[in-house]
């Protein structure tokens, strides 16, 4: 697990909200603050959907790319908002490009206090004291941010 600080807040807010930069993402859990508190879990409702349609989902969450559009409409205004928390999951049929011990892979994104905060976490399938997951990890996201340009402040 590692923490790190955006250097850009503005940029990077762009990147997430209107880019579609973390798309490819599927979204665990989004909380924002603003004049009410709105909450959205990223779970796909099956039953919303028709047999067929039922058939090609191929993930338990949503994608960023089916929401970005709902966060950036909540957030948009005057004011900025008190707090965002985003949890992001790499899509299961992607886990393996990061490394062959199946787990969970979340991106954290807190907006607090005008800064940008991301954490990284890898939650194992199985019990074990090896590391090499969450290392993979923590390095994929440093060099995705580093080949999108995103400056970061390790911490």
């Amino acid at each position: 697990m590692i923490s790190f600080t955006i250097h850009d807040t503005k940029e990077f807010m762009h990147l997430l909200l209107k880019q579609n930069t973390f798309d490819s993402f599927c979204i665990y859990r989004m909380d924002i603050t603003t004049f009410a508190l709105f909450q959205i879990d990223g779970y796909k409702n099956k039953a919303y959907f028709s047999p067929a349609e039922q058939e090609l989902i191929t993930e338990n969450y949503c994608f960023w790319k089916e929401i970005r559009h709902y966060a950036f409409e909540i957030i948009k205004g005057q004011k900025l908002p008190k707090q965002i928390k985003i949890i992001f999951s790499i899509p299961q049929n992607k886990t393996e490009m990061i490394c062959a011990t199946p787990a969970n892979y979340f991106l954290n994104i807190t907006f607090e206090h005008n800064t940008i905060t991301c954490t990284t976490g890898c939650s194992l399938l199985k019990f074990s004291m090896d590391k090499t997951a969450e290392q993979e990890w923590d390095k994929w996201v440093l060099e995705l941010f580093q080949k999108l340009k995103i400056a970061i402040i390790t911490q």
